[in-house]
């Protein structure tokens, strides 16, 4: 899937008034964003595309766990089983 902003993926907002859609046309200009705008004066504004590009969501780091028989993280040297698993 294509980055959002680029040319295959454009950020999609729909705004009320022309001041509105002169703002996000700079904010888009800033970035060196592809952008569309669209306008619909009797429905609310959408500008989700806008706030995700601007937040990007941050990835979900999992923390691995130790098997029994690895070495302990710890660095005694011994299998995990038998130097920190023991104190669990």
């Amino acid at each position: 899937m294509a980055k959002l902003g680029s040319a295959k993926r454009p950020i999609v907002v729909h705004v009320q008034s022309e001041a509105r859609a002169k703002e996000v046309a700079t904010i888009c200009a800033e970035h060196d964003w592809y952008y569309i705008i669209g306008f619909e004066f009797d429905k609310p504004e959408d500008l989700s595309d806008l706030n995700r590009a601007l937040n990007p969501p941050t990835p979900v780091i999992t923390q691995l766990t130790t098997a029994r028989n690895d070495p302990c993280p710890c660095g005694s040297g011994k299998k995990y089983k038998k130097c920190c698993g023991a104190k669990l």
